[in-house]
């Protein structure tokens, strides 16, 4: 008879792999729309008068998107250290995590395993534990970059809108009414 704790175990398992998923798309829609502002400042990016203050300005903007671009991605692709403990437990197969799976020689060598570990309830339980702290660890590590990445994307683009204005300014001050056409 299963363990009336399982059912919990595996919910909280689900939440944690949700976050993951989560995560990437933050990053990923992140990137994106970094990208398509990006696409807009490398369009005006021959009508900026070079000047102290545009040159300051602009490096600014492109370390700050490259630290935002270079956050976003390791949220994507955390690394993730073993902890102290981990290091004197050699590798094992677990027969229920993505990377122990991949790592059987065969389907029969798989299915042993997993048949072995469902044997007891301890031992399913103690695993999917196991789990939940690994993604959990995962997840912290994701986070950390994705919250790093989403200040470097609104401090980017808050640069941009500053060069924007600065642009427009400048052109009306030279006797423009608009911005010179883009051929």
């Amino acid at each position: 008879m299963p363990s009336p704790s399982l059912p919990i175990i595996l919910r909280i398992l689900d939440n944690e792999n949700r976050l993951v998923e989560r995560a990437d798309q933050k990053s990923i829609s992140l990137l994106s729309i970094l990208g398509v502002f990006m696409v807009f400042f490398v369009v005006y990016y021959r009508v900026i008068p070079m000047n102290p203050f545009t040159v300051t300005v602009i490096v600014m903007y492109f370390l700050f998107a490259l630290m935002s671009i270079i956050s976003l991605i390791m949220a994507i692709r955390p690394r993730i250290r073993r902890e102290k403990g981990d290091v004197k437990t050699p590798p094992r197969h677990d027969p229920a995590f993505f990377s122990g799976i991949s790592s059987f020689p065969d389907v029969a060598a798989y299915k042993e395993s997993l048949l072995k570990l469902l044997e007891d309830d301890a031992s399913v339980a103690n695993n999917y534990i196991g789990q939940i702290y690994s993604v959990a660890r995962i997840n912290r590590e994701k986070y950390k970059f994705v919250q790093r990445g989403v200040v470097f994307v609104i401090i980017s683009l808050a640069i941009e809108l500053v060069i924007i204005t600065y642009l427009f300014a400048y052109h009306l001050s030279t006797g423009l009414n608009i911005m010179p056409p883009i051929n």
